[in-house]
């Protein structure tokens, strides 16, 4: 997780400009507390009409406890529109939007990772996909470095 951390920019350019908010964790990073068998990270990011999003990234013991999660997690969300519909995303994935926000949802081997976008849908563009897109260049540059 610590190659994770390292990967992450302070800054990250949508449609607008989200830079990574070090106060809304006590270091800037917060520990889930939902994962039991495996390690996790959680990082928030704002933006300048104070929109949030967060990302989290957990290495669990094995890649059926990675499942298990992003099933839990599938379960907990709700609105899940698009499930393996974005052909260069791993398998499996999962878009949704609900009332106040969207999500992504990956499970790649023994990670997951959940993009949570804090905000009503059609405030500004939508971003999730492409701060997800992102996640995951971040996860595979931590896994490969």
């Amino acid at each position: 997780m610590q190659a994770v951390l390292d990967s992450l920019p302070n800054q990250i350019v949508t449609s607008t400009q989200w830079r990574r908010d070090y106060s809304r964790f006590d270091n800037g990073v917060d520990t889930p507390r939902n994962i039991t068998n495996g390690r996790a990270v959680r990082v928030a990011y704002v933006d300048q009409m104070a929109n949030n999003f967060q990302m989290t990234f957990g290495q669990f013991d094995s890649s059926a406890d990675s499942l298990a999660h992003f099933e839990r997690m599938k379960g907990i969300r709700e609105g899940i529109e698009d499930e393996n519909s974005i052909e260069d995303f791993p398998i499996p994935h999962v878009l949704g939007r609900g009332l106040y926000g969207s999500v992504a949802l990956f499970a790649v081997d023994e990670f997951f990772l959940e993009v949570l976008m804090e905000r009503a849908p059609g405030t500004s563009a939508n971003p999730t996909e492409s701060i997800a897109r992102r996640a995951l260049a971040i996860l595979e540059a931590a896994r490969s470095g």
